[in-house]
């Protein structure tokens, strides 16, 4: 175990009581009794968590051990309450129409799924400063506590440390990362696939030979 949260340690980051990113690096000591991560990504209608809102959200739990064995995944659409509000763009990139969100969540099931799946968990992600501001502005609207652990986890600066010598990776996003490591991925923008995405990657990423 100590090896493993010396492996994931670049990535650590430390949160205020509110979930907030601190300037801050994660300390494995604050996760050493954690046992799960959760590895999360949010599809939104805008880059703005005081504005925009979230409109795809998803999750995979799994266990913080080698090889991190998954334990569920869940994600689902979010119905917007604020269409009007949105970045055109940004629609376009999910997808969003009102028939296919026919079928989405109100955001507070959605929450309540959410925030049950990963509770206790360190939320973990791809480049996570966007999502953990939703994420945190979300909570704060529904006036509930942060319920996952006080330390979070990016694996894109994991990626950096081990593949940028390599010469193989030009650029960190993680469509790109993912087809160098031979990821397969279930598709682009959607909640669900860029969370396993970024599961997969962290996986191989330290399975990767040191040096």
């Amino acid at each position: 175990m100590e090896d493993l949260l010396t492996a994931i340690q670049p990535g650590l980051r430390k949160l205020d009581s509110s979930g907030g990113l601190t300037p801050e690096p994660g300390d494995p000591a604050e996760i050493a009794g954690v046992a799960s991560l959760f590895v999360v990504d949010l599809e939104m209608s805008g880059p703005n968590a005081a504005i925009h809102e979230i409109l795809d959200i998803a999750g995979v739990r799994a266990t913080l051990a080698p090889k991190f064995p998954e334990e569920e995944a869940w994600g689902s659409r979010v119905r917007p309450k604020r269409i009007g509000n949105a970045v055109p763009a940004a629609l376009k990139v999910v997808g969003y129409t009102p028939k296919a969100w026919k079928t989405a969540l109100e955001l507070e099931a959605a929450w309540t799924k959410f925030s049950t799946l990963g509770h206790g968990a360190v939320i973990t992600g791809w480049g996570i400063s966007q999502d953990m501001a939703f994420l945190v502005e979300t909570f704060r609207r529904l006036e509930q506590p942060w319920p996952f652990a006080p330390v979070a986890l990016d694996v894109q600066p994991i990626a950096r440390g081990l593949l940028k010598a390599t010469g193989t990776v030009d650029r960190f996003n993680l469509g790109h990362v993912a087809d160098r490591l031979g990821i397969g991925r279930m598709g682009e923008h959607g909640a669900l696939a860029d969370a396993y995405a970024t599961y997969d990657v962290l996986i191989k990423l330290l399975e990767l030979p040191a040096g």
